[in-house]
């Protein structure tokens, strides 16, 4: 099972807490990220130590309507508030693992918080057929998903 990565950063004028704050909800992804379709998890504040599940679609020969759901179950590795979190979850189809770095900067005239998202991967069984498919779009949705994640933040008051 060879291992893919994905990864993004986008500068947010917001602070590395408040982009940390909501970033950590796995329940607002869906807000943000076209592939969540929502989480649920039974504590309010994402700890080393927690768990959540999450469902996730994927259209892999899209714009055909041929979807991939699968649920995810996740234990957060790492929790470092305003600097990096890391969770781990495992599905049907495969493992992958989420981590976010953010680090405090300026860039278009504001100051504001460089968020990086790094998503790696395995798929096993039938996933491997499509993985070829699926990572090109993933990659896509990946951008897709941190401008809207800026564009989001952004609105939301200070």
């Amino acid at each position: 099972m060879p291992v893919r990565e994905i990864q993004n950063k986008i500068f947010i004028a917001r602070s590395p807490e408040q982009v940390y704050a909501y970033v950590t909800q796995p329940w607002r992804w869906h807000e943000w990220h076209p592939s969540s379709q929502g989480a649920k998890a039974s504590s309010k504040i994402m700890r080393q130590g927690e768990s959540f599940d999450e469902v996730i679609r994927l259209q892999p020969l899209s714009p055909l309507p041929i979807t991939v759901r699968r649920q995810t179950h996740y234990h957060v590795d790492i929790a470092e508030p305003g600097e990096c979190w890391q969770a781990s979850g495992v599905t049907s189809g495969g493992g992958l693992t989420i981590n976010y770095v953010f680090t405090a900067t300026s860039a278009e005239g504001k100051s504001g918080t460089l968020f990086q998202r790094r998503l790696t991967y395995q798929v096993k069984g039938l996933m491997c057929v499509l993985d070829p498919l699926l990572y090109e779009r993933m990659q896509n949705l990946s951008l897709v998903a941190l401008h809207n994640l800026k564009k989001t933040l952004e609105k939301m008051d200070a």
